[in-house]
């Protein structure tokens, strides 16, 4: 009876090593220095979707809020969950708060999109995504002279970002989260999965995503995805 035992731990082990992992670092900053500048929602956008993953169970997942999301602390993660993954793994950068061209706003300083996107660019997951609540994001697509739509293109990464290049992302304090996060969050649980089939495809959250926040704005904010991915490219599996 031990024998059958250890026998079938070594397979369940063995099966487990095998099951593709998430490797996500969550950043929301709502308290940044001083008062003018702060959020609302922000921080919790990021413990929301670290929830989520963690959730999931296939996850390894860095939260990072307010002062703890200092760039140096950030990159250092994100680059060490990028070397960790393996060809068969998605690794994923979610980040809510401020945006400015070119750049995440961290707590002490900016952190260039450029930079994000050269950490995937090293990693050997086949999966890369960039998930942005934040103010213009769009605007990663031409964050300056040096990187372009057709750079980043070349790395393979699937960007799914809260608004257009010339819009805010919008928070609503009767909410837990700010408008794209809940529609993200609502849509990697489930209610994106339309054929029922416990799988997210990125055509589908960008469905559900995209319509939902278009109709709860006004029109108001228009959540973008671009880059080179396969439409059915599975981005949560249940």
């Amino acid at each position: 009876m031990n024998k059958i035992v250890t026998i079938l731990c070594c397979l369940l082990m063995a099966l487990s090593d095998g099951v593709a992992r998430n490797y996500i670092v969550c950043v929301g900053i709502a308290d940044y220095p001083g008062t003018k500048n702060d959020l609302h929602l922000s921080a919790n956008d990021a413990l929301t979707m670290q929830q989520l993953y963690q959730k999931n169970g296939q996850s390894t997942v860095r939260l990072f809020q307010n002062e703890q999301a200092t760039v140096a602390a950030v990159t250092a993660a994100f680059e060490q969950l990028c070397t960790e993954a393996t060809e068969d793994d998605a690794v994923i950068f979610y980040f809510s708060g401020h945006g400015v061209p070119g750049a995440f706003v961290c707590h002490d300083d900016f952190l260039k999109y450029d930079d994000v996107v050269s950490a995937l660019g090293r990693s050997a997951a086949k999966k890369k995504i960039i998930l942005a609540d934040a103010c213009f994001a769009g605007k990663a697509r031409r964050s300056n002279r040096h990187a372009t739509a057709e750079t980043y293109a070349q790395t393979s990464v699937l960007f799914f970002l809260s608004s257009r290049t010339n819009e805010t992302s919008i928070e609503n304090r009767t909410m837990k989260n700010s408008l794209f996060t809940a529609y993200l969050e609502r849509g990697l649980r489930g209610g994106a999965d339309t054929d029922r089939n416990r799988i997210i495809t990125a055509h589908e959250l960008f469905k559900f995503v995209s319509e939902g926040v278009q109709q709860k704005s006004n029109q108001k904010q228009h959540p973008v995805m671009w880059g080179s991915f396969d439409n059915e490219m599975s981005l949560m599996t249940w």
